[in-house]
């Protein structure tokens, strides 16, 4: 079993001045954007959970007076998302602890359990990348279908997600950005009618995108004049074949529109995604069925055999909780 390893602050006469390096660094809490892309509100109450709902209604359509009313049929859909159990155990030596020059190791071993406020954040990005560096496993969409698909969803060819050009210029992230909003806007209730109101679409958006890719990102949307030059054809181009100087301003930011960056390590450069700001339902939800516990094994308090025949002591975590995908109609990939 591995254990904290303190030999470095047994010394006599260490000074402490820097025995908070890492405990003084707060990123042990999920990013505040979160709860605009993932529901956590949602509370669990056994290990597994089954949720349903009935696609779109039918919408009204001509009734020819002497033939029967027109009908249609409406279908539902089922999914199950289980809840798993989370946790860490920090062990280490009694004659460590009381030998320790800092006093920092019981306080220090403590922050892996702050690290449970860290687990959505962790959750989400997984069900955005379709990885499992955390979960054990990533659910598709109550449809079926991936997070993220290319085949027609949703009515619109493409899905919801769509090929660009790169990152490299303002064109390329600028052209995609408005791909997108196009697509949210073709997207079709199952019905014939268009399944996202203007006023939800142009209520904003989240773009999540790689940290390498900032700079970009921010010349694209927060710049308010864009340094483009004009090339021998007359055409816009941000690269070095240009004939003169002919700063534009920023098109998204004259037409009002609403938009959030939020740049993460945890993404690779090249994609990026973008999520209505207030979607009917959110794209991600949250299983909680148990918040984190803590539970300890001291020489003065709640020590067990193992501690007192070892003097290994421990403080350990727990926490219950679960992740899925509901129907993505709010949420497109770029690739």
């Amino acid at each position: 079993m591995a254990t904290i390893l303190s030999n470095n602050l047994l010394v006599n006469g260490l000074r402490t001045e820097f025995a908070d390096t890492y405990q003084a660094i707060r990123n042990r809490q999920s990013d505040s954007r979160l709860g605009m892309v993932m529901d956590l509100s949602i509370a669990a109450t056994n290990r597994n959970h089954d949720f349903a709902y009935l696609n779109a209604a039918p919408h009204m359509t001509y009734w020819e007076r002497g033939e029967s009313i027109p009908t249609d049929a409406m279908d539902s859909v089922q999914f199950n998302v289980p809840v798993y159990e989370w946790a860490r155990r920090v062990p280490w030596s009694k004659w460590d602890r009381k030998d320790d020059q800092t006093q920092s190791l019981f306080d220090m071993a403590r922050m892996a359990g702050e690290s449970a406020a860290l687990l959505p954040e962790r959750f989400f990005f997984d069900l955005l990348t379709n990885s499992t560096d955390t979960l054990p496993a990533v659910p598709n969409a109550p449809d079926g279908a991936a997070f993220f698909t290319t085949s027609t969803r949703f009515g619109a060819s493409g899905g919801n997600q769509l090929a660009v050009g790169g990152v490299a210029t303002i064109q390329q992230v600028r052209a995609a950005y408005y791909s997108g909003l196009e697509q949210f806007m073709a997207f079709q209730d199952g019905k014939g009618q268009p399944l996202l109101s203007k006023e939800t679409i142009d209520g904003g958006v989240l773009i999540i995108h790689a940290a390498a890719d900032t700079e970009i990102f921010e010349e694209t949307f927060l710049q308010q004049r864009q340094g483009l030059g004009v090339t021998t054809t007359g055409a816009l181009s941000s690269s070095a074949t240009i004939t003169s100087v002919a700063p534009q301003s920023n098109v998204v930011q004259d037409a009002s529109r609403n938009v959030q960056l939020w740049g993460s390590s945890r993404l690779a450069t090249g994609t990026w995604y973008m999520l209505l700001q207030n979607p009917p339902k959110q794209a991600t939800f949250l299983l909680d069925r148990e918040g984190v516990q803590e539970f300890s094994s001291l020489e003065s308090d709640n020590n067990g055999d193992h501690t007192r025949s070892t003097a290994e002591e421990y403080v350990q975590w727990e926490c219950r909780h679960g992740a899925g995908i509901a129907l993505p109609y709010g949420a497109i990939k770029f690739a």
